[in-house]
């Protein structure tokens, strides 16, 4: 294990990738420079680890929280993944097929939806991402860590809220979406238990995010910082508002905070 200086937090979309989902090349060569100083970048998205492994590929980086806390790697070793029941998921996918939202299931690499609508094409679209497959029984067959409940109707999040109060949190991370996990998890959570893994406590935590699952993300650090683009209720949580996403937002916040040069 090394001696980090620094554990340094990075939420995906809106954050540290452009417009098109991608990694920029400053903020690819922000992410070398931090490992130089000896600081430690980690991801914390909403993403599967497959596609965050795509997305950081030629990056150093070999730890991560994804599907908000649901399945979490520190140094390339699994530290925690959280399965849901079968018996649970289904019950949530009755209640979206009376309220009229579909259903995303996410594995470890594969997701599956019971049918597609327009929120879903939406969501994807957003995230540059592909559509799910479409399969009935993919969640009895496989290992379900997250689930993507895709709605327009912000209205009637609180009927999810309230049916499942003590079993599941949804997190509205878009106009067209709310990420499921279960009660308890979250990028917090699964930050948390990074770090302890890691036997890092003591060293100092930073966090960069832009979206409502993000706040979670930012009482687990020392240091939070917003992006530019974020909502005012994630600018308000925040220790600091660094400029957007697109506006090298990243390298002025590590550099602020002394992270670099």
């Amino acid at each position: 294990m090394k001696n980090y200086q620094a554990l340094v937090f990075f939420d995906l979309d809106g954050t540290l990738l452009d417009k098109e989902s991608k990694l920029p090349k400053e903020n690819h060569e922000a992410i070398l420079e931090l490992k130089k100083k000896n600081h430690l970048p980690i991801i914390a998205s909403g993403r599967s680890p497959k596609e965050i492994k795509q997305i950081i590929e030629g990056t150093p980086i070999d730890s991560y929280v994804s599907l908000n806390g649901q399945f979490n790697v520190a140094e390339n070793q699994v530290v925690s993944k959280h399965v849901f029941p079968l018996m649970l998921i289904q019950e949530l996918m009755a209640l979206t097929q009376e309220v009229g939202h579909s259903l995303a299931c996410y594995t470890e690499a594969e997701y599956a939806a019971c049918y597609s609508d327009n929120s879903m094409e939406k969501l994807y679209h957003l995230d540059h991402a592909p559509m799910p497959q479409i399969s009935t029984n993919f969640h009895k067959t496989h290992e379900i860590y997250m689930m993507y409940l895709f709605s327009e109707e912000p209205e009637k999040d609180a009927l999810y809220r309230k049916a499942f109060a003590e079993r599941f949190t949804f997190f509205r991370d878009s106009p067209y979406s709310m990420a499921v996990v279960l009660n308890g998890q979250s990028k917090k959570a699964g930050i948390y238990q990074v770090i302890e893994s890691l036997k890092l406590s003591h060293v100092p935590t930073y966090a960069f995010g832009d979206g409502e699952n993000d706040v979670g993300m930012f009482e687990a650090v020392q240091t939070a910082i917003a992006m530019d683009n974020a909502s005012t209720y994630v600018k308000s949580q925040a220790d600091f508002i660094t400029k957007s996403h697109v506006d090298n937002g990243i390298q002025f916040g590590l550099t602020h905070f002394g992270l670099l040069d």
